[in-house]
């Protein structure tokens, strides 16, 4: 697709490998269902690492294994090259996994009963590491402003108090998929040192950062009271291989954590972790190409859920290979349930973040896999739309009638009395739902030459989103299935080009109706 020797539109067969991501999800729900959700790519790791593995291998023996000064001097000089931050050999530390690190931290540096801050939503262990080590969870969340994620200086100001000791951040931020820019986090800083707050910066998917976003490490922000916890894991698809590292440039910090984990007497590491590390981070330029991949799938997602799902809100990530979107206006109790059972697709729960209206998309896999977990989603999204028609006893002509009496009434300022004309009787009326969601409506007449369609409505707060297009389509399917002639309506003179591309001619000049300029267009059905 680049032109560039990585071919990471392979489909590699992840079933039948203990995957936590596939095999768990189809023992659970079925072979037909594709796995969107955790963070672990579908891509093969970088040959180097795969070579590195295989000669590790071939060696034999497996003994205990100390991390080498080519070890750390890995992890010093992918921080330099990548972040541009420099960072000392005696300030790296050393974990099984970010998460269990988070733990440790916890554990390590605070007392039980202590307050410690997250900001959802948020990566659910978050949640864990701090209510299951007992301590206190407060959360100062994020704020949406015009589409893009914020964090709240001033409520997380009116959080701390003497037992708040800790805030945990993620960067680049999952699943929105901020990556905080250095305003932002020095910000974050003045208040944590005004406070003597300890934060702990989890920068798992710093390399995944799409332009013109620029990372930022908090180790360039300030170092007296900064974590830094990071892993290979995200970006080279080797979690797996569970090994991670901390940057604590504060000795006093680096100590506690140090003894903490010499009391669990975990010190040694796993060998093909450490060799995978020191190849990882010889990869630079599959990373670049990764990251051009995945930025075109990000552009390919967004694009296509913002057009064809247009009642969710999907959130354009700046890093990450995770997309958050919000399902709030479709009205379900579980968004996520929803498109499991009628898409078949496995999907983050958006309520282990802190936001049961919301799910989350692993956009990292070849784009034909892609292309079909989106046309499973917009299909069963597509799914939910109802149109009805019925005639004037109907229960549901009241739900036309406020709908019609907010779009003329209350919307146009047209007159009640003409709204209501008295024809509603002789009418077949049409109502559109989707989801748990009233959106519109319309009604036809048979006048004997033609049909007329009448009163079109869609609530505003759904134009724009093809429910006006679906209502005509089934009222012209209604017309052909029933009486197929001539169909005649007066179309608004701002909608008249919708209408046009529908196939209706506009046949009269511009005409005044209920104060309001018309056009009379009419469209054959036979």
């Amino acid at each position: 697709m680049f032109g560039n020797p990585y071919n990471f539109d392979e489909y590699v067969e992840r079933r039948n490998t203990d995957s936590f991501k596939w095999d768990m999800i189809l023992n659970n729900y079925g072979d037909d269902v594709i796995p969107a959700w955790v963070a672990d790519m579908d891509f093969k790791s970088p040959q180097t690492v795969v070579d590195q593995l295989k000669r590790r291998i071939e060696h034999g023996i497996f003994g205990y294994t100390f991390r080498s000064a080519d070890y750390y001097n890995a992890i010093i000089q992918w921080y330099g090259k990548r972040y541009d931050a420099c960072v000392e050999k005696e300030w790296i530390v050393n974990g099984p996994g970010v998460v269990p690190m988070l733990s440790f931290l916890i554990n390590s540096l605070t007392q039980p009963g202590d307050k410690v801050i997250i900001q959802p939503p948020v990566y659910p262990p978050f949640f864990r590491v701090v209510l299951n080590n007992g301590r206190q969870l407060v959360e100062n969340r994020l704020v949406n402003k015009d589409g893009k994620w914020h964090m709240d200086y001033d409520s997380l100001e009116k959080l701390i108090d003497s037992r708040t000791k800790m805030i945990i951040i993620s960067n680049p931020h999952n699943p929105v998929g901020r990556v905080w820019s250095e305003e932002e986090l020095r910000k974050l800083y003045d208040v944590a040192l005004k406070h003597e707050l300890v934060i702990i910066s989890d920068e798992i998917h710093a390399d995944i950062i799409y332009k013109p976003n620029q990372f930022t490490t908090m180790l360039k922000i300030g170092t007296e009271n900064v974590v830094i916890l990071n892993s290979p894991g995200k970006t080279f698809n080797i979690a797996g291989l569970t090994n991670s590292y901390g940057i604590i440039p504060n000795r006093t910090l680096r100590v506690l954590y140090k003894n903490y984990l010499e009391s669990l007497e975990l010190l040694t590491g796993n060998v093909l972790s450490l060799e995978a590390l020191k190849a990882a981070y010889k990869s630079e330029d599959w990373v670049d190409q990764l990251v051009e991949y995945l930025k075109s799938n990000r552009d390919f997602a967004y694009g296509f859920i913002t057009r064809n799902m247009p009642l969710t809100r999907p959130t354009l990530p700046e890093g990450t290979y995770l997309m958050w979107i919000d399902c709030s206006k479709l009205k379900l109790g579980n968004p996520q349930k929803y498109f499991l059972e009628h898409a078949r697709v496995y999907l983050n729960d958006g309520q282990e973040f802190g936001d049961p209206q919301a799910v989350r998309l692993n956009f990292a896999c070849p784009r034909a896999l892609l292309e079909e977990i989106l046309r499973r989603l917009k299909e069963a999204y597509e799914k939910a739309l109802i149109i009805e028609h019925f005639d004037f006893q109907d229960e549901r002509y009241e739900i036309c009638k406020k709908i019609r009496y907010d779009v003329f009434v209350k919307g146009q300022n047209i007159d009640e009395k003409l709204e209501q004309d008295g024809k509603d009787t002789e009418a077949v009326h049409f109502l559109c739902k989707h989801f748990s969601n009233y959106v519109g409506t319309a009604r036809i007449r048979d006048i004997g030459t033609h049909w007329k369609v009448e009163r079109v409505a869609v609530l505003e707060e759904y134009r724009g989103m093809g429910y006006g297009k679906k209502i005509m389509e089934a009222i012209e399917e209604y017309i052909k299935t029933t009486n197929p002639k001539l169909i005649v309506l007066n179309a608004q003179l701002e909608v008249r080009d919708f209408y046009g591309k529908l196939g209706y001619e506009a046949i009269s000049d511009i005409f005044i109706e209920a104060g309001i300029q018309h056009v009379k267009m009419e469209k054959r059905m036979f």
